[in-house]
């Protein structure tokens, strides 16, 4: 259970609030997914495709590389479900000039409730 939000008992269905940051991201998120589905169509050409996806980003921050690894496995471990599509790293400006964060961003996926299937590529092993 996150800290971040309330935990609600109630019966039915459970409606929780989202937070205006998470309401402000899926706006932009979509705004950029728009853009570039815009500017693919501008620039189509021969020879391959464009896929623009809209994958959820998970940031997992830490006081140094081993930490914010750890805080991606532990997230890892907790969401199962999750399939990984990729992940970046970044070393970003902390709290004081001379202090860093250490950023892993993993882009996942959740199955299809009705299928169970993932949407997205995935990496599968030769048969």
């Amino acid at each position: 259970m996150s800290t971040n939000l309330p935990e609600t008992v109630a019966d039915g269905r459970a409606v929780l609030p989202a937070p205006s940051r998470v309401v402000d991201d899926l706006a932009r998120d979509l705004t950029q997914a728009a853009a570039a589905v815009r500017a693919v169509s501008r620039g189509a050409r021969g020879g391959g495709d464009v896929a623009v996806a809209a994958y959820t980003a998970v940031v997992c921050t830490g006081r140094s590389t081993a930490r914010a690894l750890e805080e991606a496995a532990a997230w890892c471990r907790q969401a199962p479900e999750a399939e990984v599509h990729s992940l970046a790293w970044a070393r970003v400006p902390g709290h004081r000039d001379d202090v860093f964060e250490y950023r892993v961003t993993l882009a996942v996926s959740f199955p299809d409730h009705e299928t169970g299937e993932h949407a997205g590529d995935t990496h599968h092993a030769p048969r």
